[in-house]
């Protein structure tokens, strides 16, 4: 009984009961993630939102609906193997360990480090 009128008011524990009502109404599912949470949209695609599987902690979104909550992507990822692990990481880590330090592309000549002048304070 009373976890049922905590649901009521408080959030970080699960959906509160506007959110249910909200998402059995409005919400359209997506997908769910490897960590069990479940993901929806509005009708119109304006909102988009996350039934988290236990406590609700923005960390427990997994990197692949990280992009698609915050809607830099209309992809719907899928729940393949390639999509939970970085591609290039471990060329990274092998580039690192070969040469001791990790530049990406851009680094060399960028125009921040071209134009420093060291500060000499005036006598």
């Amino acid at each position: 009984m009373i976890s049922k009128i905590s649901n009521l008011f408080i959030w970080w524990n699960g959906q509160t009961i506007g959110t249910k009502i909200y998402t059995k109404f409005f919400g359209n599912f997506v997908g769910t993630d490897e960590y069990g949470n479940n993901y929806f949209k509005s009708s119109n695609g304006t909102k988009r939102w996350v039934n988290y599987k236990g406590v609700c902690d923005a960390s427990n979104i997994s990197p692949a609906w990280h992009s698609w909550i915050h809607k830099t992507t209309d992809k719907v990822p899928s729940f393949e193997k390639d999509n939970l692990s970085m591609s290039n990481s471990d060329d990274t880590y092998t580039e690192i360990k070969k040469n001791g330090k990790y530049h990406p592309n851009n680094f060399k000549n960028h125009s921040i480090f071209n134009d420093y002048e060291s500060w000499k304070p005036k006598d």
